[in-house]
């Protein structure tokens, strides 16, 4: 299994499925990475998750969804001194 989250420190990198739970947020896979220690990622994180139809669509053309760049223009306004706090000024 490969995390796929374009923004995530461990993209790319690949683990041992484990199981595959249902938590209060949604479907998480529990997985080893290298060192052998459990964790768990959202099943959209994983390239376990069905491809998305926006990114199929594009034909590679652009790799991300748009929720993730909204989500990250939303923790970059949060970070950034005097931010507005989210896309366009909304509140998220």
């Amino acid at each position: 299994m490969q995390l796929i989250r374009p923004f995530h420190p461990r993209c790319g990198e690949d683990f041992e499925f484990l199981e595959r739970l249902n938590s209060w947020r949604g479907d998480v896979v529990l997985v080893l990475d290298g060192q052998g220690h459990r964790c768990s990622f959202p099943l959209e994180w994983t390239d376990m998750a069905p491809v998305d139809a926006f990114v199929a669509a594009a034909g590679g053309g652009c790799p991300y969804r748009t929720g993730d760049l909204v989500e990250l223009a939303d923790l970059v306004a949060a970070r950034v001194p005097g931010g507005r706090g989210g896309v366009g000024g909304m509140a998220p």
